[in-house]
């Protein structure tokens, strides 16, 4: 990647080499000899090719938090009010198992990575998955309960948002979410989905769908018959200069909001295949019932559609499914039931059959696939047959351009508890993400008041790739 001038004008900087990171030293709890052993190791052990390996990414965000032991990392061995109602399963790798959840998934394990060592220690819903999806800690002074934490315009953006501004791209929005904005308990707006510090136009596109009838509600964007692909340039080619010209002389937030989403548009009506990706119906049904009957699977299969279309980054989250006593994955009552009646089989068929659909394209050796949720939940139990909220391990799985396939990476103890080997931050997972999709973690960005911010603050974890 070449290097960017770095002018006032320019959200992008020269990225900079820095040895040591203070913050560093005491995240990880090493010496400085330990450390630059680490990095040393971790470094030497580089793999030279899967920089920029993705051409696209598919993030599954499991709102509320994916229980450990229930799902990727069974423990069989655990006491009772510890291992749970479900028993593991063997997958399709020898030697790994799954819960029995997950049949499906346990067919495409040799596809995947588990990796069982994410650890951080935020506990609150917003906070916790404002760091799962940029890699940073969340500092809000103001904010002295979980209910005070809200979007700011200086929160770190998401990657899809880095994506957009450094690997921007014509035709195809780079960035889109469905099917909805996240919230806790449908209120309180999660902080980390947009474009934070570097503004409204790196953003992502929204695309809102509905649980009540599996649908979505496409932006319904085209050219005039009488307007050509040629003419339409041309038109976008005179406003952008007289846009430009007006902001020089009057710059305002409300302006610079308006003209971004101007362009989503334009993006839009000129990429007659995202039109066409909105479009649902356009799959046989055969194809969307592999999916299932849920607005999360046929969030799969648009993610799935949209990535072919061109756009670069898609995220399907978790949907708000109305009051019960666990909304979403947040199973702090009736953990199990919920899990085997709402949760799990949804989840099993939607991401086997979007990881079938990538292999079978094409698409997997240049797709990055990360399934996520804020945080784990605790190993033990609690009076209510549920499980509480435990940042302290959880389980992601990552498939897909450069990601080693069919094994795990790290361990979490004999409880499922705690990181037992390699551990992996939420920095070092984005600093991971940003390496494949071909942006240099060190690489140094301009908010829009001029302060300088490191993009990441992890390093890329190549013990991950093959």
């Amino acid at each position: 990647m070449s290097d960017l001038v770095a002018d006032r004008t320019n959200p992008v900087i020269r990225a900079r080499r820095r040895w040591l990171q203070a913050g560093a030293l005491g995240l990880t709890g090493l010496s400085l000899p330990e450390l630059f052993t680490a990095r040393a190791m971790s470094h030497a052990a580089a793999p030279r090719d899967t920089f920029g390996r993705a051409k696209r990414c598919v993030m599954l965000f499991l709102t509320g938090g994916v229980p450990q032991h229930d799902s990727w990392d069974p423990k069989p061995e655990a006491p009772a009010n510890v291992r749970g109602e479900f028993s593991p399963i063997a997958t399709n790798v020898p030697g790994i198992q799954v819960s029995e959840l997950f049949p499906q998934f346990a067919r495409r394990v040799d596809q995947v990575t588990l990796l069982r060592s994410v650890t951080h220690d935020d506990t609150v819903h917003t906070s916790a998955g404002y760091t799962m999806l940029t890699g940073r800690r969340l500092s809000q002074a103001n904010a002295k309960t979980a209910t005070d934490i809200k979007p700011q315009p200086t929160d770190h953006p998401h990657v899809g948002s880095i994506l957009s501004l450094v690997r921007p791209q014509l035709g195809p929005p780079t960035f889109v979410s469905l099917p909805e904005i996240i919230r806790d308990d449908a209120v309180n707006e999660f902080p980390g989905l947009t474009g934070g510090f570097l503004g409204e136009r790196y953003s992502p596109l929204l695309i809102e769908g509905s649980a009540k009838t599996n649908q979505f509600a496409a932006p319904p964007l085209a050219l005039a018959e009488s307007v050509s692909a040629a003419r339409f340039a041309d038109r976008r080619r005179l406003l952008s200069d007289l846009d430009q010209r007006l902001r020089t002389e009057f710059l305002s937030t409300r302006a610079t909001i308006a003209d971004s989403q101007r362009e989503r548009a334009f993006s839009l009506m000129s990429s007659s295949g995202v039109q066409q990706a909105f479009d649902l119906d356009r799959e046989t049904p055969m194809s969307r019932q592999r999916y299932g009957s849920h607005l999360f699977g046929q969030g799969c299969l648009m993610a799935r559609r949209l990535l072919e279309a061109g756009v670069s980054l898609v995220t399907v989250y978790w949907h708000y499914e109305g009051p019960r006593d666990s909304p979403v994955w947040d199973t702090h009552a009736n953990n199990f039931s919920h899990l085997r009646n709402r949760l799990a089989p949804p989840t099993d068929v939607a991401m086997s059959a979007l990881l079938d659909d990538l292999a079978e394209r094409g698409m997997l050796d240049d797709t990055l696939f990360v399934a996520m949720g804020e945080f784990g939940r605790t190993p033990k139990i609690n009076a209510n047959a549920g499980r509480d909220h435990w940042p302290q391990v959880a389980t992601l799985v990552l498939a897909g351009a450069g990601v080693r396939a069919g094994t795990i990476y790290g361990a979490s103890d004999r409880l499922g508890a705690y990181p037992a080997d390699r551990a992996v931050t939420p920095a070092d997972l984005t600093a991971s993400m940003l390496h494949l999709l071909g942006v240099d973690p060190e690489l140094d960005l301009r908010d829009q008041a001029g302060r300088i911010h490191r993009v990441c603050e992890g390093s890329p974890v190549f013990g991950l790739f093959a």
